[in-house]
């Protein structure tokens, strides 16, 4: 009876320990820390710290975040990555031309035209938005 029990552990703890190697045999170990990798580029094109990566991913390996993670940084200070991925930044609106001093009567009659416009969509008195923007 007690070699038919020794016998049963030894055989769960022969299939226990080659289903721990089994990612090793299949090659998932490898393809977990590429994803672990990959993640750690994607943070810093994303420009995330790798510690903060690290926390969101707390199933992958923090060593292969970290790795993708320079691997990322040395692409970027060798300019092979641009992180801002080609977007320019959003420039200023430009300011609306100004009324050329020579022209004084015509820039005041646009400028009321425009007044009575924004008067009218408020639901004001046209004369009364006027007097508002002459003081």
């Amino acid at each position: 009876m007690r070699a038919r029990q020794l016998s049963n552990q030894s055989i769960l703890l022969l299939a226990a320990l080659a289903l721990a190697g089994c990612d090793m045999i299949t090659g998932a170990d490898k393809k977990k820390s590429l994803d672990a990798e990959a993640i750690g580029y994607a943070c810093r094109v994303s420009q995330k710290v790798p510690e903060d990566c690290m926390k969101e991913n707390e199933a992958q390996s923090p060593t292969a975040i970290l790795n993708g993670w320079k691997k990322a940084d040395s692409d970027i200070v060798e300019q092979v990555l641009d992180p801002s991925m080609g977007k320019k930044p959003a420039a200023a609106p430009a300011a609306p031309p100004a009324a050329p001093a020579a022209a004084g009567g015509e820039a005041k009659a646009v400028t009321e035209k425009g007044v009575e416009k924004v008067a009218a969509a408020k639901g004001e008195k046209p004369a009364a938005a006027a007097k508002q923007a002459e003081h």
